[in-house]
């Protein structure tokens, strides 16, 4: 089984990207969402998110994510501390993801599904879990130039200042160099769905000839080397 993550910086679109590969009938786990599920569902996890920042970051539904937020952009600190708390569920949770598809699939040796071969994480920074990048084959980083990101986020409901400050506080979070080791796939969304959807179906052309450097065939050969 290839193991894929998919990133980008916020408002760049990897979630068109995560639903697009669902349409064409693959597995993926969006990391952010599951996050949301462990606020909710995990009495370790509250357990520790109210012993750092209070009580009052707890919802019956969750947590209060713009107090999170305001404490996280004021204080670096913060920042490191949540993630610090989260990522460590995060990993487990992705790994039982993986593992299952592991146990409930035949081998990509022995079926013709080319959707059971792989299965995708979409998350926004795994730059700064390295303990998620470690379990991954490749990773596919989605782009779009910022004043394109930037009205996306508005659009979203953010105000700009807002916006402003989120796409700074990621900047450089998704460069490639920082997943030293991982092949590096990289999809244009400036908007227009035809062209994603041409990259996005040149990169799962698995019936490309093993030599086709779109295809996701040379991402299996490498994979089988190192099995």
């Amino acid at each position: 089984m290839i193991k894929i993550g998919i990133t980008g910086s916020i408002g760049a679109g990897k979630s068109f990207v995560g639903e697009l590969l669902r349409e064409r009938g693959f597995q993926v786990l969006d990391a952010d969402r599951k996050v949301h599920e462990l606020y909710r569902d995990s009495a370790e996890l509250r357990a520790e998110m109210a012993s750092f920042f209070g009580e009052a970051c707890l919802t019956p539904t969750g947590v209060n994510s713009a107090l999170i937020a305001d404490r996280i952009f004021a204080d670096a600190n913060a920042r490191v501390k949540l993630e610090q708390i989260v990522y460590p569920h995060l990993t487990y949770a992705v790994k039982k993801f993986f593992k299952a598809d592991a146990e409930n699939t035949t081998s990509a040796a022995d079926t013709e599904n080319d959707a059971e071969r792989c299965r995708f994480v979409e998350a926004a920074l795994f730059s700064r879990a390295p303990s998620l990048v470690e379990m991954l084959d490749e990773i596919w980083i989605v782009d779009a130039p910022e004043a394109v990101r930037l009205e996306r986020l508005v659009n979203r409901g953010l105000v700009e200042s807002d916006a402003k400050r989120r796409i700074e506080n990621q900047r450089g979070a998704c460069a490639p160099g920082l997943f030293p080791g991982k092949a590096i796939r990289t999809i244009t969304n400036d908007g227009d769905r035809l062209r994603v959807e041409m990259q996005l179906d040149g990169l799962l052309n698995v019936k490309a000839d093993p030599g086709t450097e779109a295809g996701m065939t040379v991402v299996k050969g490498r994979n089988d080397d190192r099995e």
